[in-house]
């Protein structure tokens, strides 16, 4: 069996990163889901309708990649965006948090590397992860995080529409998530050239990957801090299977890094409850 330390702490160190401050950020914002100023308006309508909405989507990217690749960096720069903006002010107060996240979308256009990249990742997915985790309950992001790991299984493995978008999103030069090097001075690689280089001198981890799990420990969190770092912890373990699973491959393609994360991150929740 392969193991790769070095890129798995390089994997630890970004992911882990994400969860804490979505983790915190979830339980600062406690207080106002608390007054009602942050309400639940989740529905298993508006999944249809994201479902749709997304399928509809596609068949225009497909059609009209220009079109998408235009959509594709500017919904990644309104990520970095809102969900920083979402982090900072639940640190600090306005109007510093809505300065900060405008210098930090502003940064993260115009230099383009990979750790300015992956630092507006952290911040954006972490942001929108615990925003979307503290108006749901935990339940209801139990059945998303199994729903959404067979969803990933078909995507990816059977219908391939998955591996074919993740193309598109590359091409753009828009890749949402991380771009992990295995050399530790890549990570100062021009990050629109950083996706000629996937299997050989990156590896990347979707931003679903990452931000679903989250959503578990941001819910749980309004209701306890150590429960949601249990969880956090069981996740760490999922994104450990996961490295094993894709650095023993036989061949580097593509693969459904979200079950085993999100299995392990469910399994972390049951246990926060005894």
């Amino acid at each position: 069996m392969i193991l790769k330390p070095a890129l798995f702490l390089k994997e630890v160190i970004l992911f882990g990163t994400t969860l804490l401050l979505g983790v915190f950020s979830a339980h600062n914002y406690s207080s106002v889901v608390e007054k009602g100023i942050i309400e639940s308006s989740f529905s298993w309508d508006n999944i249809i309708i994201v479902l749709i909405f997304a399928a509809v989507f596609y068949m225009i990217v497909l059609r009209f990649k220009r079109v998408g690749a235009v959509f594709f960096k500017f919904l990644l720069a309104f990520v970095v965006f809102s969900g920083s903006q979402l982090i900072f002010g639940s640190i600090i107060s306005s109007p510093w948090g809505l300065v900060l996240a405008l210098g930090l979308v502003l940064t993260f256009i115009l230099i383009r590397n990979v750790l300015v990249h992956n630092i507006g990742m952290i911040l954006g997915i972490a942001g929108v992860s615990s925003m979307l985790g503290i108006t749901i309950s935990p339940l209801t992001a139990v059945v998303l995080l199994g729903i959404l790991s067979f969803y990933d299984i078909l995507a990816v493995y059977w219908t391939k529409h998955m591996v074919y978008l993740a193309k598109g999103m590359m091409e753009s030069g828009a890749i949402f998530g991380f771009i992990i090097p295995f050399d530790l001075r890549d990570f100062f690689y021009h990050s629109y050239e950083a996706k000629h280089k996937i299997g050989e001198k990156f590896m990347i981890l979707g931003s679903g990957d990452i931000g679903l799990p989250l959503v578990l420990s941001s819910s749980v969190a309004l209701v306890s801090i150590g429960q949601a770092l249990v969880i956090c912890t069981f996740t760490l373990v999922g994104l450990f299977a996961t490295h094993l699973i894709f650095i023993n491959q036989s061949g580097k393609r593509p693969m459904a890094a979200l079950p085993p994360i999100a299995t392990l991150t469910i399994i972390g929740y049951l246990v926060s409850q005894l």
